[in-house]
């Protein structure tokens, strides 16, 4: 045998004995470590020299430790929130987790308890408390549509299921009527719903050819159903587009499917041409479209403006749009079609609405290409509401390697819309306009004096005609939220960023607060008995935080800290 062989069987079966002996897998995450935390958590410390079995902490974490030991990890958690947060906040936490729902709240003890075991590093432990915070938060089943969806998922809607009101709003595309559902005698008269019928001039009446030609539209949406001519075609097309999760800043369509029109109420004066001719002879509508059953919404942007809202109001609203527009993103997905008249809001807490992107006729959802569309000619479509489409779009020409590149686009219709939201008007609206092709970014008019610096500086950098100098949505968004909630000290020109540690403390008081406070029930939601020098926020604004946690990373709090310490010095207005 020659020496080689003998070397390669020495060193193989060596490496063997070495993990046998040590019974480790050389292929731990940072995921296990975490579930190794937890599991070893209450055992008692053992000498380095001796081997632990792998089902050590189980065989000692017993019924018997009871109360006592989930109140020692409840003390451990707490003790970790910065002491900002109040007494009576740390025992109402206890209370809620020794004898309410404890779930969400424990999924932050594995890591919490790691701090000098030695077992996780410093840095994977920071980033772990990041992970577990995410997924406690995420857990949490916000009420924020005060609709029971289940009755969606088990039997399909259709038209007959239905008792429509007056017309709410018509489009280009569509109409869109009050709508409940006729079971539901308590709200008969209330109208929770909205039903939005798609005009259907040129598609023929057949389910699988409408939801092909009309996919966009039902991206955001929870439940699809065929009701006629249902067959495994339709469903495996409508696997291939992409889907956008629930979030509360997204519209919410509960339900889409295909049905044949019927005459509703104005719907001669409204849409005649749209109407097929067995309703109308002077229609030239098809006999079957599309229909999407959503959430009801009292206002929208644009008319809600007309109110003069307060300063604080306007900062909530752009938070969200920025929050919605991260959503998007981070899915891939890009809008195409941003205006005031397509953000809806619910505004039964009138100081701080809650504002969600709707109308996705013109988006862009396409798993092959995501967020970057090859653009081979001008028969290609860019999408909707040409003043409000990004320089890097609107100045695009085809070629053969041209692309559209939309991963910023939506983000700076966004700074354009801040404009209206603060109370000015849309610098790329009207005669006097901005072009959105050839604009001087020097050009964009002044913000008003109350508008915060920083919100000042962020809506110039969202505008920038050059989308590589523009943040990512998430980073644009964490500097509202920043803004909104963290300690006023951070956003001091001139003082250093804060440690990964403070911030990590932050976010605990944060999470905390959201898990004890924020859980509030439907009853609850529009109530007018919210107390802010009481330490509670409204509803929308646990709703706005809790967006912010389900995302959070240090990596991008820190690129938003440091962009704004970097930034407030430089404003130029």
């Amino acid at each position: 045998m020659s020496v080689r062989a003998v070397g390669t069987r020495l060193f193989k079966h060596g490496r063997s004995l070495i993990q046998q002996f040590c019974k480790r897998d050389l292929n731990t995450t940072i995921g296990d470590k975490i579930n190794a935390v937890s599991q070893a958590a209450a055992a008692p410390p053992v000498p380095k020299t001796q081997a632990v079995p792998k089902n050590f902490a189980l065989r000692n974490v017993g019924v018997q430790l009871g109360l006592q030991a989930r109140r020692i990890l409840v003390d451990n958690v707490l003790n970790r929130v910065t002491n900002s947060l109040s007494a009576e906040l740390r025992k109402k936490a206890t209370r809620r987790i020794l004898f309410g729902d404890s779930a969400p709240f424990f999924a932050l003890v594995g890591v919490s308890l790691a701090s000098g075991t030695g077992i996780l590093t410093k840095e994977d432990e920071l980033e772990g408390v990041c992970w577990e915070i995410r997924e406690a938060i995420s857990k949490i089943k916000w009420q924020y549509n005060d609709v029971d969806e289940s009755r969606f998922e088990s039997e399909p809607i259709t038209l007959n299921d239905l008792s429509l009101g007056k017309p709410i709003a018509k489009g280009a595309n569509g109409v869109v009527y009050s709508a409940t559902v006729k079971e539901d005698e308590d709200a008969i008269n209330n109208h929770p719903f909205a039903l939005k019928m798609m005009f259907n001039y040129d598609i023929q009446s057949n389910s699988m050819e409408i939801l092909k030609a009309m996919y966009r539209e039902t991206v955001p949406a929870r439940m699809y159903y065929s009701n006629h001519d249902t067959t495994h075609w339709e469903m495996e097309l409508a696997s291939r587009k992409k889907h956008l999760p629930p979030h509360p800043n997204v519209i919410a369509i509960f339900s889409v499917f295909t049905d044949f029109i019927q005459e509703f109420e104005d719907s001669k004066d409204l849409c005649p041409a749209a109407l097929p001719k067995r309703i109308h002879p002077e229609g030239e509508g098809r006999n079957m479209s599309l229909f999407l059953l959503m959430k009801r919404y009292d206002s929208n942007l644009q008319n809600f403006l007309q109110t003069a809202p307060t300063t604080r109001t306007s900062l909530l609203l752009l938070s969200q749009l920025l929050e919605g527009v991260a959503h998007l993103t981070a899915h891939g997905i890009a809008h195409r079609d941003l205006k005031s008249d397509n953000l809806l809001l619910d505004t039964t807490e009138p100081e701080s609405p809650i504002l969600v992107i709707s109308d996705f006729g013109c988006c862009l959802a396409d798993r092959s290409n995501g967020l970057s569309l090859p653009y081979t000619s001008y028969e290609i479509d860019k999408g909707g509401n040409t003043a409000l489409m990004a320089p890097e779009i609107i100045n695009q020409t085809p070629g053969t390697f041209a692309v559209l590149n939309y991963a910023k686009a939506d983000l700076w219709a966004a700074g354009a819309i801040a404009y209206e939201i603060f109370g000015c008007a849309n610098p790329f609206y009207g005669k006097n306009r901005l072009k959105n092709f050839n604009y001087k970014e020097q050009d964009l008019p002044k913000l008003p004096d109350e508008v915060p610096d920083v919100v000042k500086a962020l809506v110039g950098n969202l505008l920038k005609r050059n989308p590589n100098k523009r943040l990512h949505p998430e980073v644009a968004a964490n500097v509202c939220q920043l803004f909104l909630w963290a300690p006023s000290s951070w956003l001091k020109r001139g003082l250093k960023v804060p440690s990964s540690a403070e911030i990590l403390q932050w976010l605990l008081s944060l999470t905390t607060k959201v898990l004890c406070e924020g859980k509030i029930n439907n009853k609850s939601f529009g109530q007018t008995g919210v107390n802010r020098r009481g330490g509670r926020r409204t509803y929308p604004e646990y709703l706005l935080i809790s967006s912010f946690l389900c995302r959070a990373k240090l990596s991008n709090i820190r690129s938003a800290l440091t962009w704004i310490q970097d930034n407030l010095p430089e404003i130029d207005y």
